[in-house]
Parts: structure tokens; sequence; C-alpha cells
């Protein structure tokens, strides 16, 4: 499955300067370039939030998420579609889907600022409500509809919900 989810564009003015991303497995955080973008997907790797054009360039993925932001400066972020300016700041992307346990379904999600945390059914549906997630969307009945590309887990017996490490 993925193992990095992109959270933000940076950029130095009008130039791109890489691409922040969360780390699935260490759940740590890194950026990288569009050139090492480029080589993770043509070795196979999955990296949510972004795509490779025919053309050779690195594009948001638009079947993934259509709010990723792009930080321009000091805590300024701005959507990457220039045509979609809604004044949100905030940008959350799933990560994971922790099916089962006696909390039911819970969701991980990151944000562009750095934070992770476990949301269940009915506040993803509230962030959904609201702002664009990566990773998930609301059908026509409301329900919540996952990404191909989102890891999936058990939870461990007798799981209530919660997550060590988790905010």
């Amino acid at each position: 499955m993925c193992k990095a989810t992109v959270i933000f564009e940076e950029k130095l003015g009008k130039r791109r300067e890489g691409w922040a991303v969360y780390l699935n497995q260490s759940r740590d955080f890194t950026w990288y370039s569009d050139k090492q973008i480029k080589s993770k997907i043509a070795a196979g790797e999955r990296i949510n939030g972004v795509t490779v054009t025919e053309g050779g360039e690195v594009v948001m993925d638009e079947t993934f998420t259509t709010g990723l932001l792009a930080k321009t400066g000091l805590a300024t972020f701005m959507p990457i579609k220039e045509d979609e300016d809604s004044g949100v700041s905030k940008y959350f992307a799933v990560t994971r889907v922790i099916k089962g346990g006696k909390a039911g379904d819970r969701y991980e999600l990151v944000s562009n600022r750095f934070k992770l945390e476990v949301v269940d059914a009915d506040r993803l549906k509230a962030l959904l409500s609201l702002i664009c997630v990566g990773g998930a969307r609301l059908d026509e009945k409301g329900r919540v509809v996952i990404h191909e590309g989102v890891e999936m887990s058990e939870a461990p017996e007798g799981s209530t919900g919660a997550r060590e490490g988790a905010v």
C-alpha cells in the first residue's frame, strides 16, 4: 500500500522547492524534491496526493484530493489550484483506516501543520462537510468513501479505538 502522503507543496515565491511528506511506516515527516518523487513513483512506490504526468511533471493527484495547499511563507498556506481560493488554510489527509474494534472504524489523519490524530466516522464526516480531506470523500448517501491508496489495518483485539501517541 501507500508508504507516503504529501501534506503540502513547499514554494519559494512562485518556484516549487519540494513537497512535505508524511511517512506512514516511521510516522515521521520529510521533504521530497520533484526528482525524488519521480524516481520513487517510477520504482513502483505510491505517494498519495501527487502524480507524475506523461510529460514528467509532478502535479496534485486530483483523484486523491482537490484541496492540497502550497506553503508560500511562514505559516502561509494557499490552494494549489489558484482558482479555488476558499480562505481555508487547513488540510487533512487520511493515511490509514483502522477497521473494527469496540469503537468502530477509526481514521488516522495527518494535517499540513504536522498534526497526527485518529478520529471516528462522525468526526471525519464533519470535516468532509467543511473542507477537502485527502483520501476520503462522501458519497451521495453521506457515507465515507476511502481512496484505494489509503492503508487499511485491523484494530487489535480489545481495542477501544484510542491509539498511543496520537493526539
